[in-house]
């Protein structure tokens, strides 16, 4: 094998790989947008979810007398 011949196959498994790295990033993104993102569970699991996500908390901070409607408000689980 000349030089010529190994630079192509060295180039075709690098160029091999980044296709693959690339492919699965874009579908580990589009997986996150469409799907993961809507579960609590992952959120928390990736140190993403967020406190204020809860309807009822931003009611009990708003601090407009409704905290008892707030506080028998029913609770819609999203995962």
């Amino acid at each position: 094998m000349n030089l010529q011949e190994g630079l192509i196959a060295a180039f075709s498994v690098f160029a091999s790989l980044v296709i693959v790295l690339v492919v699965v990033c874009l579908g580990w993104y589009l997986v996150w947008k469409l799907f993961l993102s809507r579960f609590k569970l992952v959120r928390e699991l990736l140190g993403l979810a967020q406190s204020s996500d809860s309807p009822t908390h931003a009611e009990n901070l708003s601090g407009d007398g409704s905290s008892s409607r707030a506080r028998n408000a029913r609770k819609v689980r999203r995962d």
